[in-house]
């Protein structure tokens, strides 16, 4: 089934209900989070789940929660002068695999970045943060997210003979003050 979609036609709401449509977006661990978990987090305010549908079709998910990020000295600006920082944490996203590949992902995430700049500076919140299946990586990066590089370094260590390297989330942030 070949779908087409422009911006427009993308409406988001927050998760008001635990049963949800069938929703597949090829990676098991997000699938399963949002039909065992998201409704739980969001019920205990652990984390907040919107939905973004497309004429009546799940197409796509976002999870955010508060969060802090550890970053480098050589990583975080001069003004931050606190190794942690606030963020706001992309914790969960997927895209139904049938809208894949038609700039969907981009939408949402665009959408998640115009929500987390317009709390910030309620909240004290310089950074939208995630971790990256390293499959992903380029795709964040290329939608200017960054890989924290003191955290990743610390991660790799920690998995040391116990995972492969490239199973290894990849800790990225996204500067909400950057343009």
């Amino acid at each position: 089934m070949f779908f087409s979609l422009s911006p427009d036609e993308l409406i988001s709401h927050r998760l008001e209900d635990p049963l949800l449509p069938a929703f597949d977006c090829r990676r098991e661990a997000q699938n399963r989070f949002l039909r065992e978990s998201a409704w739980h987090d969001q019920q205990e305010w652990l984390s907040t789940t919107y939905l973004y549908y497309a004429h009546g079709i799940l197409v796509a998910y976002a999870t955010i929660s508060a969060s802090a990020l550890t970053l480098g000295s050589r990583e975080r600006p001069r003004a931050i002068r606190r190794k942690a920082t606030s963020a706001i944490k992309l914790l969960q996203f997927g895209v139904d695999r049938r809208f894949q590949g038609l700039g969907v992902g981009t939408e949402v995430l665009a959408d998640v970045i115009a929500f987390a700049r317009e709390c910030s500076p309620r909240i004290g919140c310089r950074y939208l943060a995630l971790d990256a299946q390293p499959d992903l990586v380029r795709w964040y990066e290329a939608r200017g997210f960054l890989i924290n590089k003191a955290e990743q370094k610390h991660r790799i260590a920690a998995a040391m003979g116990k995972r492969p390297i490239d199973q290894i989330a990849v800790s990225m942030r996204f500067d909400l003050m950057d343009v």
